[in-house]
Order: C-alpha cells, then sequence, then structure tokens
C-alpha cells in the first residue's frame, strides 16, 4: 500500500499539468482537469472516482431535463459509465427513458429498503437510471419527512454509486431551491445554468449565485459554476438574438443549443435522440458540451 506522504510526493513529481501525457492513466478521461488530486488518489489507490454534476435554475420549462438525459446519453455513447439519477417527483427523466414498469426507485434506496444497485435500470451498455416513479413514489414523502433528519443521505447514496464504478453522475432536478435541492447541491462538484434567451433569464443568474454561495458557506463546500446554457434559441426570433448576447457578456463559458422539435418527437418512444433522429439540428450542441467534460474542446466565453 502507498501511504500518503508518498502519493503527496508522486503527485508533486507527476502532477503537473505538462507531465499528464506522459502518465495517460492519470489523465481519468478528462476528469483530471476538475480534480487532479483524486486522479492521483485513483491511480496509486485504484479508488473510484465520480464526477457529480447537475443542471439548475429556480424556473420551470427551461430544458433541464432534456439537457441532463442527453448529455448522459452523449457521455455513455462515448465509452464512459454514466448514471442519471432522477431527483424530481414528476419523474420525467424516468418516463423518458424507461420502456418498462419499474419494481423500485430512489426513494427505496433512501428508505434503505434496497441496495443502489437494485434499483438501477439498465438504459443502454454504459447508462444507468435511478428513476423516479412518477406514480404510487414515495420520494416525496421521504422529502418531506425523512430529509431534515438525515441532511446527508444524498452523500452516502453518491458514495455508493461511486463505488459502482461509475465515472459520470448526472442528477436531474425539479425547479425550485427546495431543502432536497440544497442537500444536493452540497456535495455536487458542479452546476450549470440552464436558460432560456428572455428577459427574466440574467435575474435568474444574480438569484442563484447567491443562493449557491449560502449553500457553500452552509456546507463549505465549493461547487463549480461556471458555464451556462442558452436553450431553444430560434434564430429567427430578434428577441432571443437580443437576450443571447447579453448573456454573452457575463462571466460564464457559454453553450447554446438550438430549438428543436425532435427532442420532444423521441421521448415518448422512450428513445434518445440519437436512436431517433441522429442528424438532429441539436445533437453537435449536445456533442460539444460532451467535449468539454472530456477536455476536448473550448467554448465561448
Amino acid at each position: 500500500m502507498v501511504t500518503l506522504s508518498e502519493v503527496v510526493s508522486r503527485y508533486t513529481e507527476y502532477g503537473s499539468f505538462k507531465s499528464v501525457a506522459h502518465y495517460p492513466a492519470l489523465y481519468c478521461t478528462g476528469v483530471w482537469t476538475h480534480h487532479p488530486g483524486q486522479c492521483v488518489k485513483r491511480f496509486f489507490y485504484g479508488g473510484a472516482l465520480v464526477y457529480k454534476l447537475c443542471f439548475h435554475i429556480q424556473k420551470g420549462g427551461v430544458g433541464k431535463t432534456t439537457i441532463s438525459t442527453m448529455l448522459a446519453f452523449s457521455l455513455s455513447r462515448r465509452g464512459h459509465k454514466t448514471i442519471l439519477i432522477d431527483c424530481d417527483k414528476q419523474g420525467n427523466a424516468s418516463s423518458w427513458v424507461c420502456n418498462r414498469p419499474l419494481d423500485y426507485d430512489i426513494a427505496d434506496v433512501l428508505y434503505e429498503t434496497i441496495p443502489v444497485s437494485k434499483a438501477l435500470f439498465n438504459v443502454d451498455k454504459n447508462l444507468f437510471l435511478l428513476p423516479v416513479l412518477a406514480i404510487d413514489s414515495k420520494f416525496k414523502q421521504w422529502e418531506d419527512t425523512n430529509l431534515v433528519h438525515t441532511p446527508r443521505a444524498f452523500e452516502f447514496l453518491l458514495a455508493d454509486i461511486e463505488k459502482l464504478g461509475f465515472e459520470y453522475a448526472i442528477l436531474d432536478f425539479p425547479p425550485e431551491f427546495s431543502l432536497l435541492v440544497e442537500s444536493i447541491i452540497s456535495v455536487t462538484d458542479e452546476v450549470i445554468n440552464p436558460l432560456t434567451p428572455e428577459y427574466f433569464s440574467i435575474d435568474g443568474i444574480e438569484s442563484f449565485v447567491k443562493l449557491l454561495r449560502n449553500v457553500e458557506k452552509a456546507s463549505r463546500h465549493t461547487v463549480k459554476n461556471d458555464k451556462i446554457i442558452i436553450n431553444m434559441i430560434n434564430e429567427s426570433f430578434s428577441r432571443h438574438k437580443i437576450y443571447r448576447d447579453k448573456l454573452h457578456k457575463l462571466d460564464y463559458q457559454i453553450f447554446e443549443i438550438p430549438q428543436d422539435s425532435k427532442i420532444a418527437e423521441c421521448q415518448p418512444f422512450h428513445m434518445s435522440l440519437y436512436e431517433y433522429a441522429p442528424t438532429a439540428k441539436s445533437i453537435p450542441s449536445f456533442e460539444a458540451l460532451t467535449d468539454t467534460f472530456l477536455g476536448k474542446s473550448n467554448v465561448s466565453s
């Protein structure tokens, strides 16, 4: 077993970005840029490393579920073991990707009725879902009665997921900034803000940042928040161009996803956009987002 002092010594020797190319196993498929220290730990100790990511803003209808699910599909198609965790009581992500009845959902895991491995739905080769049952789920009951007594529940849940060897965990949220959302964000690595190009978007970002700072202060955990996704852009609308330009002036990395009717069309068939319409106009935008997490591209700022 390598001692901690040896890890620190080897990290100093190998841990610079200029040396990573000579130690490809240390690169950890792109996660190096987020957590180099954890990559070193994974390399020397063989431990798992899962990057925990969510999309959130306090507004509905901006495409959080669409973006979360499409990124999960995209990462898994690139060969990365990915889990999509449905944390929205409406269960829209689960309804999208599940093509058969479910026996268990996230509430069963949180109540410790079953291990998380038993609740997982295998969507594709490298993609799994921890679902929410849209009907008859006890998730809301757990949130209302148990969460306040077990505020670290999602920390423990994500630790169990990490043991299963996942590389990426993407959490789909409801639009409110509730105790549930706060407890999950406090243990994630990054939160990205999805917006639509409209008047109230900038106010929404300012409001979110204030709430995020409160969560970070309470949890003593810093969450990366430097990306905005401008979703459902229609180039034929002059107002979309105006508000898009305003958002580009903010100090964020900006991604743009065009309005695409194929996304809504594929959902009732429980198919990804890649299967349903592989030439859909929004796919290059989702691929660009995926490239960023894998350290393969630059984005506008």
